[in-house]
């Protein structure tokens, strides 16, 4: 570890992103409870795109009128403004499973979280995902 990410926070803007789920994630979890929003999603069971949209839209609690595409997601977890939050945590758990069941999605899915996590970043707002059994995502270190 060198100096300076010793001195920043264990969430800031800079470190938002997607993760492979870090192996001291209860650590990093009991390290920012009082600083974000920490939200679970157990998404082992989803074998659709429409049940994986679900999940995330309930785990939120994005409002009724939430479209169920990929476009609507990331307006929903771009606006977020019925929580309110300095900084945001999503920890997609069992996702190997999901990510077989759902092929070619599971990137889509990725790829709008990534964005989304770029957004946040641009508006000094923390907001990192980490994906449980998915060794192709960059560490969290």
């Amino acid at each position: 570890m060198n100096e300076e990410s010793k001195s920043q926070p264990v969430l800031n803007p800079a470190r938002s992103g997607v993760y492979c789920t870090p192996p001291h994630v209860e650590a990093v979890r009991q390290t920012v409870a009082e600083a974000a929003l920490w939200v679970d999603a157990g998404i082992g069971a989803v074998r659709s795109k429409s049940e994986l949209l679900d999940a995330i839209a309930e785990v939120f609690g994005f409002p009724p009128e939430f479209g169920r595409n990929w476009d609507a997601l990331a307006d929903a977890l771009q606006d977020l403004s019925w929580l309110r939050e300095a900084a945001y945590v999503l920890r997609l758990r069992e996702a190997a499973r999901a990510a077989r069941a759902l092929g070619a999605e599971w990137s889509t899915f990725i790829e709008v979280l990534s964005h989304v996590a770029l957004y946040w970043q641009s508006r000094e707002t923390p907001f990192v995902v980490f994906v449980d059994d998915i060794s192709e995502l960059p560490p969290w270190m």
